[in-house]
């Protein structure tokens, strides 16, 4: 009777053992699948990474754009002139931003004619809005702008009809608020902006409908002969090097005449600072009553020596 009894209490040991057993293996099993199955969340939210010469960008309603050019985000919150604006970065970095492959007429240290026009049409399209920066081969210019092809919303192809209804700078050559500057090695679009300046140009729209040839004078960035850098820095001067300034011919005396677009053609600038390039080829301003102010020839006129700076030119060595 107790050998039974303990056969009875031996096999129900086993049979509770073994099911012990079984359990835990279906748990573990459970616990495999559950680690190898692939998160679905994370695989979502990886759509808005950027691949490499793409962008995935994703607007206010979370939807995503896929763009084949690598685009950087940013709102403008400065306006310049007709060709630079103020941006905040999504890093939370202000930085300054001058079109590649356009120029507009001047309407702040100079006034070119329709450089107001230009100012204000940028501004009304630009500030407050957010925009989409591609860069090209050169980053930065001398005044450590960053250069950059500004897109109003991101393209899905690159193409003339994209280009021309999306990109800011495009859409400034084919209405005629600049004229094409091309400044190696920024010449991704070239071609396109010189087919919109010239239809802009036959049908005499904006600065074209003014003047026939154009009227910009360039700002001061440097020409493709000038320099190879991709950041077109310039050389700083020697000390010890003799100042010979570019003299006007016309006349040595202080009621030389100056045009609003530079250069000694309207007595208007009398006074004032003239921003010159030497013979070297250096950027150097003269105060009234400096030793060479009466012959020299200026490329620029200024109120203020900082606005001299500013625009990249240095006091002459006395």
């Amino acid at each position: 009777m107790i050998e039974r009894s303990f056969i009875n209490k031996f096999l129900i040991s086993s049979v509770i053992i073994i099911l012990l057993f079984t359990f835990i293996g279906c748990s573990d099993s459970s616990t495999v699948n559950s680690q190898n199955k692939p998160n679905q969340k994370t695989t979502q939210s990886s759509v808005s990474k950027s691949v490499a010469g793409t962008s995935q960008i994703k607007d206010s309603g979370n939807s995503v754009t896929t763009s084949p050019i690598k685009l950087q985000k940013a709102k403008v919150t400065h306006h310049t002139d007709g060709d630079t604006i103020g941006v905040m970065l999504e890093n939370g970095q202000y930085e300054k931003v001058r079109f590649i492959g356009v120029n507009t007429p001047e309407s702040t240290t100079k006034h070119e004619q329709y450089g107001e026009q230009a100012s204000n049409y940028t501004k009304s399209q630009l500030y407050g809005k957010t925009i989409y920066l591609e860069s090209d081969a050169g980053t930065t210019d001398k005044y450590g702008r960053l250069l950059r092809y500004i897109w109003i919303s991101p393209p899905t192809a690159i193409n003339e009809s994209e280009i021309r209804s999306k990109m800011f700078n495009a859409i400034l050559a084919s209405n005629g608020y600049a004229e094409q500057m091309t400044i190696q090695p920024n010449i991704k679009y070239a071609d396109y902006f010189r087919k919109f300046c010239g239809e802009a140009r036959e049908n005499k729209r904006g600065l074209w409908g003014v003047n026939p040839n154009g009227t910009t004078k360039g700002d001061g960035i440097s020409s493709p002969s000038s320099s190879s850098s991709s950041n077109y820095q310039s050389t700083s001067p020697s000390n010890s090097e003799s100042y010979t300034p570019r003299s006007d011919s016309s006349s040595g005396s202080s009621n030389n005449s100056v045009s609003e677009n530079g250069g000694i053609l309207s007595s208007s600038g009398n006074g004032k600072i003239k921003g010159n390039i030497n013979s070297k080829g250096e950027k150097v301003y003269h105060l009234y009553g400096d030793l060479y102010y009466n012959r020299t020839k200026a490329e620029e006129y200024f109120d203020t020596e900082a606005q001299a700076q500013a625009a990249g030119y240095r006091p002459i060595k006395k």
